[in-house]
């Protein structure tokens, strides 16, 4: 049943009548106005509308309204002081509970209106943001919801990115949320375990900034990095080496990360003068202590934990292993290499689609070429999952260069992977190597590591991605 209370409208205007016009259709209305030619014309073409003239901020006026009656109030008057009087009226001198919806074409002293607790809509905002709308057909920022600031966002996914395909509780974000998904007719609640596909249709709320900035990404692929992954480059200073330092800046000041914080642990304080004074230069910023080691895989918001190559590590060294079996977050084993002269894959991990996106992406930050290389048993040792293997990578990256539009070789060589990648990669000097964790893999004498024994022997600095999904 339809409620019998009425809907109190001040200002007869185009546009208000046009609204009166909808409203009468559902609910019984009292109009106010100063013309009262136009209240008259009003109450005559409407049989459920009362008619009132008079001034909108009088205190005589408000009397001869029944406001046990009313349900909503309603101005479209443009006056900004009588607009304050009657949320005044309404909210202190009657203390009305009731929601009051302003339409005011200007936004000035908003505030001063919004200390009544009052609904504020912009009819040109509105206009306009229609018309964006079906323009920019992927892209919507809802109308009268929230502050109208872009911090509501409705996009279609048209891009492969580090965002698609990822279970929603590895991508952490902390400023911004996937509130719904709408995949085949269907509405979604995403839980952590959610992954967004090209085709969804996505809610996104956060920051206004920030949904920008995912919007890129879902909508054109914008490279991100690190974002995806969190704002900040966490750097293990214990040790570090001039060169290393160096080459974390040219990293951190080619990607997106916000901030170079560098860490030392409670049982390795950096105290050395010369140390600090290289990371300072390079420039970083103290960010604390850490327990050990191990708490660095699990700093929060961070895109890239950075860590010194260069000063070596022994066999198996554990501080590298723990970083390969745990981390959450991408990690640079820096060894001086800046600048960099290429990006070079390797696919020969779990996480090959997601391998050959960042690799494009992060070239694509540093002006460089991608290319990928894959290695595959020889001869009689090659199984038909190897061969299916082979051609799925194949398709990851045919699939990548038909969808970007860029051009993204791929080697394929037979033998040992630690040895023949080791060996592609040393023909280019300053190559940034980039490596799937294999978390899942054991990491032993008796097993070995492919993406750990690379890293562990490489020459070049090596950029190691989780494997989320597999690291759970």
């Amino acid at each position: 049943m339809l409620s019998t209370k009425k809907v109190l409208l001040f200002g007869l205007g185009f546009f208000q009548r046009r609204l009166l016009k909808d409203i009468a259709e559902e609910r019984p209305c009292v109009v106010v106005d100063i013309d009262s030619s136009l209240v008259d014309r009003v109450v005559e073409e409407y049989n459920n509308v009362e008619g009132i003239e008079g001034e909108a901020s009088s205190i005589v006026t408000w009397k001869k309204i029944n406001l046990e009656d009313i349900s909503h109030i309603v101005s479209s008057l443009q006056d900004y002081d009588v607009v304050l009087e009657i949320c005044r009226i309404a909210r202190n001198v009657y203390n009305l509970q009731i929601p009051i919806v302003l339409m005011l074409y200007k936004n000035d002293r908003r505030e001063e209106l919004e200390q009544y607790d009052v609904k504020i809509i912009n009819p040109i905002s509105i206009a306009s943001e229609t018309v964006l709308n079906i323009i920019q057909k992927n892209y919507a920022r809802p109308n009268n919801i929230g502050l109208g600031a872009g911090e509501i966002v409705e996009v279609i996914i048209r891009r492969r990115s580090h965002i698609v395909d990822r279970k929603m509780r590895f991508l952490a974000p902390s400023r911004w949320k996937v509130a719904a998904v709408y995949r085949n007719s269907n509405f979604i609640v995403p839980d952590g375990d959610f992954k967004m596909q090209i085709g969804d249709k996505v809610v996104l709320v956060g920051e206004p900034k920030v949904v920008e900035n995912i919007v890129n990404i879902l909508m054109i692929g914008k490279p991100e990095y690190p974002l995806q992954y969190g704002q900040n480059m966490a750097v293990m200073a214990t040790p570090m080496v001039e060169k290393d330092a160096l080459e974390i800046n040219y990293f951190l000041n080619n990607t997106k990360a916000k901030k170079y914080l560098w860490y030392d642990t409670e049982r390795h304080k950096i105290d050395n003068k010369d140390h600090i004074k290289v990371i300072e230069e390079a420039g970083g910023e103290f960010g604390g202590t850490l327990q050990n080691f191990r708490s660095a895989a699990y700093l929060h918001d961070v895109g890239t934990l950075a860590l010194s190559g260069s000063s070596g590590f022994g066999l198996f060294n554990g501080r590298l292993k723990y970083y390969f079996k745990n981390t959450r977050h991408p990690f640079l084993i820096s060894r001086g290499q800046a600048p960099y002269n290429e990006v070079v894959v390797s696919l020969n991990g779990y996480i090959p689609e997601r391998l050959i996106e960042t690799g494009a992406e992060i070239a694509s930050h540093f002006g460089v070429s991608c290319r990928c290389i894959y290695v595959i048993p020889p001869g009689a040792l090659k199984t038909q999952q190897d061969t299916q293997e082979l051609e799925d990578r194949k398709k990851f990256v045919r699939d990548y260069e038909n969808l970007t539009r860029t051009k993204i070789p791929l080697t394929v060589l037979e033998g040992n992977p630690v040895h023949k990648i080791l060996a592609e990669i040393s023909k280019t000097p300053n190559s940034l190597l980039l490596l799937a964790a294999n978390s899942k893999d054991r990491i032993s004498f008796l097993n070995p590591h492919t993406s750990f024994l690379i890293a562990l022997r490489s020459d070049n600095s090596v950029l190691v991605l989780p494997d989320e999904d597999i690291n759970e």
